[in-house]
């Protein structure tokens, strides 16, 4: 699993940002709780949640642990 992320915001939406992590660029997706969190400078570290489906693997990103925890105990409902 990948427990965060830290590296050079390059490309940011209210629903996903993209990080530049030592030249390997990561697609996470986002809430807009998040977005409105990101730091002014360009390095970030994120939190996050890979989640693997038959049809899609998909990274998120929070800014906060309480926030990654809360949205894990929502997929398992």
């Amino acid at each position: 699993m990948i427990y965060f992320l830290r590296g050079r915001l390059v490309e940011k939406s209210p629903t996903q940002i993209i990080i530049d992590c030592n030249g390997v660029g990561y697609e996470v997706n986002i809430s807009i709780y998040t977005y409105e969190r990101l730091p002014k400078d360009e390095v970030i570290r994120i939190y996050t949640y890979f989640l693997v489906r038959e049809d899609a693997q998909v990274l998120y990103g929070f800014m906060e642990k309480s926030e990654r925890d809360v949205f894990i105990k929502l997929l398992s409902v």
